[in-house]
């Protein structure tokens, strides 16, 4: 404005001594949904439906800006670097934002697209002080990007003992020289007792030699050993039966190396040994005696 307008003379007034004017310095995305209409002066926003009042949104209008371009033969195509929208928004809500009343924010039905040019037009407003409208009425802005996020990495403890659950071991035998299981056990204040570590591991083992081959059916077919029930145990049984059950035990994960003897023992019985290395916790010796018939 001239030296007798807005400024340096005017300090807010108009050409004659009146309140001035109100003019759009600019617009800014501020969210997905939100852009700030930035004013030179404060604008009037009193909702009391005036037609220049700010709340009236219907002097709003706002669009998604094409930016097909097309060749020589007539071919449409998006420049790089442009964004084709593929829905219209509209503008629901206006408020101040409170720290700064300059900026005015408008709201959208529902999220601009990012990278997307809107057009944005402002047909009425009135300052707070009685400043009238000088425009400009259309401004052009690009709706905002995610910011870049960078993913972020879980990183699982290691369990000192990954294996610690309920203490269910085996017996060393029952009154037919079978192992037995010690079942569920209860600590003084009746809660159930825990084992780790290598207990845990002979559980474990000792479930593997016992289990008749697929009949622990949570763990599928190939679990568990066949043994020679009901007949005479011969050599060549012994010989199956450290193979099969080193086998087994080689499947369990904290394993690192086993070995297995069987012997024969009185009444046709077969005594297991095996040795194991357990990861973390060292080696242990796992000892039974079976009853074939």
């Amino acid at each position: 404005m001239d030296g007798l307008g807005i400024s340096p003379l005017g300090d807010g007034l108009g050409p004659w001594g009146g309140p001035g004017l109100i003019t759009i310095k600019g617009v800014v995305p501020v969210g997905r949904r939100t852009a700030a209409i930035v004013l030179d002066r404060i604008p009037k926003l009193d909702d009391d439906g005036a037609w220049n009042d700010a709340s009236d949104i219907t002097n709003y209008s706002i669009f998604p800006i094409d930016p097909t371009q097309f060749t020589e033969q007539n071919e449409p195509f998006i420049p790089p670097g442009k964004v084709k929208a593929t829905h219209e928004v509209a503008i629901v809500d206006t408020d101040l934002y409170e720290p700064d009343p300059l900026q005015l924010l408008v709201t959208t039905d529902c999220t601009m697209e990012p990278g997307v040019d809107y057009e944005i037009t402002l047909l009425y407003i009135k300052g707070a002080a009685g400043e009238q409208y000088a425009g400009p009425t259309t401004w052009t802005f690009k709706a905002l990007s995610p910011s870049k996020k960078f993913p972020i990495k879980y990183v699982l403890a290691q369990a000192q003992d990954p294996y610690y659950d309920i203490a269910n071991g085996f017996y060393a035998l029952d009154s037919n020289g079978t192992p037995g299981l010690t079942g569920w056990q209860l600590t003084g204040d009746q809660n159930l007792v825990h084992h780790g570590g290598l207990a845990n591991a002979r559980k474990r083992i000792n479930r593997r030699m016992f289990s008749g081959r697929g009949r622990y059916l949570i763990y599928g077919y190939g679990y568990g050993v066949d043994w020679p029930i009901g007949r005479l145990a011969r050599p060549g049984d012994l010989r199956r039966l450290e193979s099969a059950i080193a086998e087994q035990i080689r499947q369990e994960p904290d394993v690192l190396a086993c070995t297995v003897e069987a012997s024969l023992g009185l009444r046709n019985t077969v005594e297991i040994t095996a040795r194991a290395s357990i990861r973390i916790f060292g080696n242990t010796i796992v000892r039974q005696v079976v009853a074939l018939s």
